[in-house]
């Protein structure tokens, strides 16, 4: 377990098995949700007044690109990555390409920058006073979204890779 002050920086950091089974409940689960309740606003409010037209557009296709992205790199961690670490498990090596590492930190760092870019759009997630609750509740939840999915990258770096990386065999074809 990784532990600061006696408390649990991350929950499920111990084995790879552990790990795989924690990453869906702990860090997708709260992502997702962020994710339909941004989606939800941007779907009722195909303008948001507040912010210019090309603005306001742009964020609209901005979230989908990173809801896109997410979804998809869930799905491969859950559909794929994750059941074939466990079925690898009875040995001691796991079975499985560097590139399928590389591509899921691929993904992390498209992440990371479209959030960055997100972020610049909203102002860095600062409201008006006079906005109406309902955008500050959505914007807020933007920034709750990059915080829940900075937290995941950041665990499956520091946590899940080194632990994979100890354990990889390059599979010559």
């Amino acid at each position: 377990m990784l532990m600061q002050a006696g408390g649990q920086i991350f929950p499920g950091a111990g084995s790879i098995g552990e790990i795989c089974r924690t990453i869906p409940f702990v860090y997708h689960t709260p992502i997702l949700e962020s994710c339909d309740k941004i989606g939800t606003y941007l779907t009722q409010h195909s303008s948001i007044e507040e912010l210019t037209e090309p603005v306001s557009e742009i964020v609209q296709l901005l979230f989908q690109k990173i809801e896109d992205e997410l979804t998809h790199s869930f799905k491969k961690e859950t559909g794929i990555v994750f059941p074939f670490i466990q079925q690898q498990m009875g040995g001691d090596k796991v079975l499985l390409q560097p590139r399928v590492v590389d591509t899921m930190l691929h993904t992390h760092q498209v992440l990371i920058e479209l959030l960055q870019k997100l972020r610049q759009l909203m102002h860095h997630y600062v409201t008006h006073p006079n906005w109406p609750a309902a955008l500050k509740t959505c914007i807020h939840e933007m920034f709750l979204l990059e915080t829940h999915v900075l937290r995941w990258i950041h665990f499956e770096q520091s946590a899940l890779y080194p632990l994979l990386n100890q354990h990889l065999i390059n599979k010559i074809v």
